[in-house]
């Protein structure tokens, strides 16, 4: 995540830095890796459980030709990739300048705020809650960004934070 600290001309930034989509899809990938790898011994150990498909898990761990040894941990890779992909594109950046307030993606009609239209704003249940200057909820859900660094983002450039 990023913050543009004591320069107000620039926006406060929450949102996933390419090292942190790097780190996630490094993660993503490697379990995928390991399970495709070590697929015979998780399928023995689940099929000790009564877990859903225990049966289907202990049955696919069992193929041991070659191709199928091979192909097991790329498609774990592939399966990792594709949730790293999935993680990455569900997140919800958040933009706070001077004058407007910015919730999504610049590329994906993201909801924009004015600071005229602004009301104030508050943590729900986890959830950011934006309302308007009638009252409205604006925007409800989640975004990058730790709470108390998303308040001072908001309050650092004068916007109400927590009033209702």
């Amino acid at each position: 995540m990023t913050r543009a600290d004591n320069d107000r001309s620039t926006a406060d930034v929450f949102a996933l830095s390419r090292a942190d989509i790097l780190v996630i899809g490094l993660v993503c990938v490697g379990i995928g890796v390991a399970l495709g790898f070590f697929l015979p011994a998780v399928g023995a150990f689940a099929a000790r459980f009564p877990i859903p498909f225990g049966d289907v898990v202990e049955k696919l761990s069992k193929f041991d030709q070659a191709w199928v040894v091979i192909a097991r941990p790329i498609i774990g890779g592939v399966l990792g990739a594709i949730a790293t992909f999935v993680i990455s594109a569900s997140t919800t950046p958040l933009s706070v300048d001077d004058d407007r307030i910015l919730v999504g993606r610049a590329d994906d009609h993201p909801l924009r705020i004015s600071r005229a239209a602004y009301s104030t704003a508050y943590f729900d249940g986890g959830k950011l809650t934006i309302l308007t200057e009638g009252g409205h909820q604006a925007y409800k859900g989640d975004v990058e960004g730790k709470k108390d660094r998303v308040a001072a983002a908001f309050t650092s450039r004068g916007y109400r934070w927590g009033e209702i």
